[in-house]
């Protein structure tokens, strides 16, 4: 968590023992580094164990991918040795995904911060390691959801763009497309790494490539925040969860011919 602070007090010019967090959600930084975080959420709730993807975590690790895992605590509960398989690997970066996954925008401010503090305590308990941000469930965020992530020094982050794994309803070839012409500089994509992309592992090893012969490079999420001209981007508004990209589903709807509701997050 040290790390964090000090790459926080650089980035955006708080002091050591209070870094300046933005007081907003992060979608991507301004930057003129040619990089690219790609992300990848794995949650469970009540109702819905999930699973784990192990060809797309194959893929990363063959490839050598830095990449950031945002993992509910719930999650890491059912999952014990996928999460500690993902956190030995020295590529990944861990984030804060909430506990029980719900919309923090929609719960009481008690259990807005027990669903972060418990997750944090999980991933250092569980697995050796500190969330360095967190992603809210379904992209639902607000203030309150901003100032409960800040009592835990953890700047909230979101996407610039959509795979549209989530739910199985974007085919491989419209997914692949879709991240490779979406994809600018500073950006955040967002995967599911917990069986809601069946199709993620498909379309990956593609992905990869095609951004790298668009001359992008990997970084995790807090090295790309940590860019010395890097500057955070304000997501959109979303108090009520996702609302996705109209040219998404265009694509995802002419490609299946149905409607999507699966969010990303």
């Amino acid at each position: 968590m040290e790390v964090l602070l000090a790459l926080w007090t650089l980035v955006l010019g708080g002091t050591a023992t209070q870094p300046a967090l933005p007081p907003f959600a992060i979608s991507g930084v301004t930057t003129s580094e040619p990089v690219v975080a790609l992300t990848f959420d794995a949650c469970a709730t009540k109702k819905q164990a999930n699973g784990f993807d192990r060809k797309v975590f194959e893929i990363l690790a063959r490839e050598q991918i830095p990449a950031t895992f945002f993992l509910s605590g719930r999650w890491v509960e059912t999952h014990p040795e996928a999460a500690r398989e993902i956190a030995a690997a020295p590529w990944a970066e861990l984030g804060n995904h909430s506990y029980a996954h719900p919309r923090l925008t929609l719960v009481p401010k008690k259990r807005l911060k027990m669903e972060i503090r418990r997750t944090d305590e999980i991933l250092e308990t569980t697995l050796g390691r500190p969330a360095l941000s967190m992603r809210p469930p379904a992209g639902a965020w607000n203030r309150s959801v901003v100032r409960a992530a800040k009592q835990e020094n953890l700047p909230v982050i979101l996407w610039s763009v959509v795979s549209g794994d989530a739910g199985g309803h974007v085919p491989t070839t419209c997914m692949v497309r879709t991240v490779l012409d979406q994809t600018r500089p500073g950006g955040i994509v967002i995967f599911h790494i917990n069986g809601r992309g069946p199709f993620t592992k498909d379309a990956l090893a593609d992905i990869i490539t095609g951004l790298r012969a668009k001359g992008l490079r990997f970084v995790t999420v807090s090295q790309l925040l940590a860019l010395p001209d890097a500057t955070p981007v304000k997501a959109k508004p979303a108090p009520f969860g996702y609302r996705r990209l109209e040219k998404w589903r265009s694509s995802a709807r002419k490609a299946q011919g149905e409607n999507h509701e699966d969010p990303p997050g």
